[in-house]
C-alpha cells in the first residue's frame, strides 16, 4: 500500500514542484519495456527488410544496455541502447504512422549513420536523433544512408523537425545517472 502511494503521490508532487504541465506517467516506459519493444521479432523483421544489411547489423550490434524510452509530443517513441565500454550506441524513433528514424554509432568512428523510411521528411535529421548525436561530442559527423523501402505517405514535417519534441522537457538517460 505504501509503495503504491509513492507511485501516485511522488509524480504529482514532482509535477507541482518543478512546475511542469500535468503529464500522465506511462508505467510501460521502463528499461525492460524498451528492450522488449526494440528486440520485438516483428520490429526486427521490419528493420531487416527496410535497412541495408550492414546498417541493420550495425544498429543491432549496439542493442545491449537500454535506457528508458521517451514519448515525443507527436506520440512517437524514442529508444536508445549502448554497448558496454565502447563509444557506440543505437537509437530509433518509432512513429505510430509507420515511420522510423534510426541512427547508430560504431566504436572508433566519428560517423553517426542515419536512416529513415520517411519519404516526406528525409532531408534533415529527426530532432530526437540530433539530441542523440550530440551525446557523442562535437567531432562527430552524421551521414545519411538510404533504406531499402520508403514510406511515401505524405505528411507535415513539422511533427519531425523544428521544435522541442519531448513531452516532459527533459532528456535524462537512466544508465548515465550512476556516473
Amino acid at each position: 500500500m505504501r509503495s503504491n502511494m509513492k507511485n501516485i503521490i511522488y509524480p504529482i508532487l514532482l509535477l507541482f514542484t518543478v512546475g511542469l504541465t500535468m503529464i500522465c506517467a506511462n508505467a510501460s516506459d521502463t528499461i525492460a519495456s524498451a528492450r522488449i519493444t526494440v528486440l520485438d521479432r516483428s520490429l526486427q523483421s521490419q528493420l531487416q527488410t527496410q535497412l541495408k544489411r550492414i546498417d541493420y547489423n550495425n544498429f543491432y550490434s549496439n542493442l545491449e544496455n537500454f535506457s528508458a524510452p521517451y514519448t515525443l509530443k507527436n506520440g512517437s517513441k524514442f529508444y536508445e541502447a549502448r554497448r558496454d565500454n565502447l563509444n557506440s550506441a543505437s537509437a530509433i524513433v518509432i512513429d505510430p504512422q509507420g515511420y522510423f528514424y534510426v541512427a547508430y554509432k560504431m566504436p572508433n568512428s566519428n560517423n553517426i549513420t542515419y536512416i529513415t523510411n520517411d519519404g516526406s521528411c528525409n532531408k534533415e535529421v529527426h530532432d530526437a536523433i540530433k539530441v542523440f548525436a550530440n551525446t557523442f561530442g562535437e567531432n562527430n559527423k552524421i551521414i545519411f544512408s538510404n533504406p531499402t523501402k520508403i514510406n511515401n505517405m505524405s505528411h507535415d514535417c513539422k511533427r519531425v523537425y523544428g521544435n522541442l519534441l519531448l513531452k516532459n522537457r527533459s532528456f535524462e538517460r537512466a544508465y548515465l545517472k550512476d556516473q
